[in-house]
């Protein structure tokens, strides 16, 4: 049995605010060892129904977050930015599951703890054959592709329920339920450690049992259409390819499936985080 975690932060218990999840934060060293403790709890109720080999990829801003050195021996961790199909990436090695663990909603949603999708001063929204992607949803159906079962999400309440209405019979743990984008009743790390411990062991027999299947794309290509905040990155991409300017803030992609749609996902982050570099120095 191998299993993927892929671990974001701003869906961790306890986090309302930017400085709680950026490496200048004043409180950043305290929840980075938070979100180290979630991703051990998983681990432990994984571990306690079948002795899995277990990859833990961090993926949440510079993707060097997690406290390495308290993870159980034996894990093997991904860490780094950039990478290709960053969140997911090394989910097509013989994974039987993949668990989110700290993730969020998609920009706009009402509810949702500091939500964004993929760059929250990049995109606006991202869309695959019309439909509005949250990270959630754009990685499942990456691990999809490879025949990978989305069993477990934790976060807060809104992704939890997107999740749910996703992938029948997925695990969910909720951390927190907004009150605004940077409000939230959240509940106390022990309680998320007890509840991810117990949704572990039942999402890892359940994968055992084949109870949850892969989410599939199930087309022939994918229309991908980026909405950004500011037209600086659709000139830009203009000039590649392949890329449509829809209008002066929309760029539309047709890709050959959803691993070549997240990549130039990624291309467009990785850029973005280039202009608004060069920007700055003007």
């Amino acid at each position: 049995m191998r299993v993927f975690i892929s671990v974001d932060m701003e869906g961790i218990g306890g986090i309302v605010k930017g400085s709680q999840v950026i490496s200048s934060g004043r409180d950043y060293s305290r929840f980075r060892k938070w979100m180290t403790e979630e991703v051990k709890a998983v681990i432990e109720g994984i571990k306690s129904v079948v002795d899995a080999e277990i990859t833990v990829a961090d993926s949440h801003g510079s993707m060097s977050n997690i406290l390495i050195e308290d993870l159980p021996e034996g894990v093997e961790v991904i860490t780094g930015f950039p990478r290709p199909v960053c969140m997911v990436h090394g989910v097509w090695n013989d994974f039987n599951a993949i668990f989110f663990v700290g993730y969020h909603a998609k920009k706009g949603q009402k509810g949702g703890v500091l939500a964004h999708t993929v760059a929250g001063r990049t995109f606006f929204s991202i869309h695959i054959n019309g439909v509005e992607m949250s990270e959630f949803h754009l990685n499942a159906l990456v691990a999809g592709e490879y025949n990978v079962p989305v069993a477990l999400i934790a976060g807060d309440q809104e992704i939890c329920d997107e999740a749910k209405k996703i992938v029948p019979n997925i695990e969910t743990v909720i951390t927190k339920k907004g009150i605004t984008r940077f409000s939230a009743i959240t509940k106390t790390l022990e309680s998320i450690k007890k509840e991810l411990k117990s949704s572990a062991r039942t999402a890892i027999q359940k994968v055992m049992n084949n109870e949850i299947k892969p989410l599939k794309l199930n087309s022939d290509s994918v229309d991908l259409v980026l909405k950004f905040f500011d037209p600086d990155v659709p000139d830009v991409l203009e000039y590649i390819k392949g890329f449509e300017r829809v209008d002066g803030r929309t760029i539309k992609y047709v890709a050959r499936n959803i691993i070549e749609a997240y990549k130039m996902i990624e291309v467009a982050m990785i850029l973005s985080i280039g202009i608004n570099a060069m920007l700055e120095r003007f």
